[in-house]
């Protein structure tokens, strides 16, 4: 218990230094405020966990992300069944974190999605929004590669 507390502590704390060097720089990259290919899988990971504790920080944002795709079933009321992520594990393969996209158009599932576990990039803007009484975070975009 004791190393998965020290992992924890040392994970959130590369996190914070991600979060506060990206949050300095002054530049933006191709239109990008936050690339996050340009991490490790440890960074990445750290900065998911900020962007979901602390989404204020970043609505707004233009992110740029790669990982996993996935698809999720969802309940009733969020107003559409499926939601679509990419997951991003961190070094050691032992934890996930995941950012729900959006994509803007008139894409069909699973025709225009890639398969499950097919590595994708995903860059656009990160939103909250509303479903029932959750606050959803996701990020909207028109620019998914796979």
């Amino acid at each position: 218990m004791k190393k998965i507390l020290a992992l924890l502590f040392l994970v959130l704390l590369a996190g914070t230094f991600v979060f506060v060097f990206a949050q300095n720089r002054s530049t933006k990259t191709n239109g990008v405020d936050l690339d996050l290919t340009r991490m490790s899988k440890t960074f990445i990971y750290s900065q998911i966990f900020n962007m979901m504790a602390e989404p204020e920080s970043f609505v707004g944002k233009t992110i740029r992300v790669k990982g996993q795709f996935a698809s999720y079933d969802l309940p009733e009321g969020f107003g559409r069944k499926k939601s679509f992520a990419v997951l991003v594990q961190d070094a050691t393969a032992c934890c996930q974190q995941g950012i729900e996209f959006i994509w803007e158009g008139n894409h069909v599932y699973p025709r225009d999605y890639p398969d499950e576990g097919k590595d994708i990039t995903v860059t656009g803007v990160f939103e909250m929004y509303k479903a029932g009484v959750y606050d959803c975070f996701c990020i909207r975009t028109s620019d998914v590669q796979f």
